[in-house]
């Protein structure tokens, strides 16, 4: 092996496993950034939105449509590169251009102009998951894809954490501007270690560049010969619709429970780094434990996680903020978010064959932001301005419990789908 080999593990099928582990941690690591990048945006709500003069819409916009429209198109002919071209480079080269658009977003005096530099960030953004968890579908062993694929998703977990822990620490001291600025620099160093990452693959997994088919057709098959995957699609689509709806929660905190801001900044980090990674940790393990034992049996897991959980999620938007109820319930809460990610992840890697991996894992991060958090996102926007504009009280409040409401109606997608595998 040479000495450049050495500074990070070859990617074969045949892995070990602590060389597995290796790249497991650095892509988590990587994911953490992007979820940082990302969510900066909402741990800096109150000044952006005071700053930049944007309504509740303009911002949900930002969050939403804006960015996914970008990202998710970009990503579906990111996941086909990846399934056809050197991912860790592939992933080198959209890190760069994320972290250079990031640096930029700090320089930004109006909606237009970090609207236009959010757009293009997306972009480079989506080369990251569909190839990452690509390379982790090779990589793992397929009884462990849950829990490799829940891991992998601590980045959002942490990555949303660190974004409000900035926001309420760093960003009061140098600002909202600097941040942005810093965290483009970082992500520009970690290109390195990208660039200097080797990967192998074999001819078994169809990975030969002249036998690529056509994107479009690859999909279609997949789904038409997959009642379950189109299922287990549709109720990620549903979850993540509903998740959409919290993007205004930081407002939610101050305007409508009486936080001051860096508190509740705070607070919402506390929450997405413990709750998040605790519930990665367990939907990642409880489904591959179920998965071991019974057919079908991660999406079996998150019927039974969610029809425990989202009650209570429902129920956190009502209690008064005085009491432990309160952030019983906010923790519970951010269990949620994360728990559905390793079982979801894994059960669409498992019904589609190893050559079409990044392609389908990008055609089902288009749907869930596309369909999900874009218009979860402008929804609760929209309700929260028109709520407001008709002087209802707390209208950020009954705006998100709507918004939530479909999460409801993935429980039966996963059941179903669970039945039919």
């Amino acid at each position: 092996m040479t000495s450049q080999s050495a500074t990070l593990p070859s990617i074969t099928p045949a892995t070990t496993s602590t060389r597995a582990g290796l790249v497991l941690v650095f892509l988590t690591a990587l994911n953490v950034l992007n979820f940082v990048d990302r969510f900066m945006l909402q741990g800096f709500a109150l000044d952006l939105t005071t700053e930049l003069h944007l309504s509740n819409v303009q911002f949900t916009l930002l969050t939403g449509f804006v960015f996914t429209t970008f990202y998710t198109i970009a990503g579906l002919a990111m996941g086909a590169l990846a399934d056809r071209l050197h991912r860790p480079r592939l992933m080198a080269a959209g890190l760069f251009a994320w972290s250079a658009l990031t640096a930029a977003t700090g320089m930004v005096s109006n909606f237009a102009q970090i609207g236009l530099v959010r757009m293009f960030t997306g972009v480079g953004e989506a080369t990251l998951t569909p190839a990452a968890l690509g390379l982790l579908g090779d990589t793992i062993a397929p009884k462990r894809r849950a829990f490799a694929a829940g891991f992998y998703y601590l980045g959002s977990p942490i990555g949303i954490g660190a974004a409000f822990l900035i926001a309420g620490t760093l960003g009061h001291q140098i600002g909202w501007r600097y941040c942005f600025v810093a965290l483009g620099i970082v992500g520009v160093v970690l290109t390195l270690p990208l660039l200097l990452m080797r990967e192998r693959r074999n001819k078994v997994n169809g990975m030969k560049r002249e036998a690529a088919s056509n994107v479009i057709s690859d999909i279609k098959r997949a789904l038409t010969g997959s009642p379950a995957l189109c299922l287990v699609i549709l109720g990620g689509v549903l979850v993540i619709f509903a998740q959409g709806a919290l993007v205004l929660d930081q407002l939610w905190l101050v305007k409508e429970r009486g936080f001051d801001a860096q508190h509740a900044q705070k607070l919402a980090g506390f929450m997405f780094m413990t709750g998040g990674v605790l519930g990665a940790l367990i939907g990642g393990t409880g489904a591959d434990w179920i998965q071991a034992r019974f057919a079908g049996g991660r999406l079996r897991f998150l019927v039974i996680a969610y029809a425990i959980g989202v009650p209570v999620s429902l129920l956190y938007r009502f209690i008064a903020p005085d009491g432990i109820a309160f952030y019983a319930c906010m923790f519970v809460g951010s269990m949620m978010i994360t728990l559905g990610y390793g079982p979801i992840f894994a059960c669409v890697q498992d019904l589609v064959a190893p050559r079409l991996r990044s392609t389908m894992m990008a055609f089902l991060i288009l749907c869930m932001t596309l369909l999900g958090t874009s218009p979860g996102n402008l929804l609760v926007g929209w309700l929260a301005d028109m709520f407001a504009a008709h002087h209802i009280t707390q209208p950020i409040t009954f705006a998100v419990t709507i918004g939530l409401l479909p999460w409801l109606l993935a429980i039966p997608c996963f059941w179903v789908a669970a039945k039919r595998l």
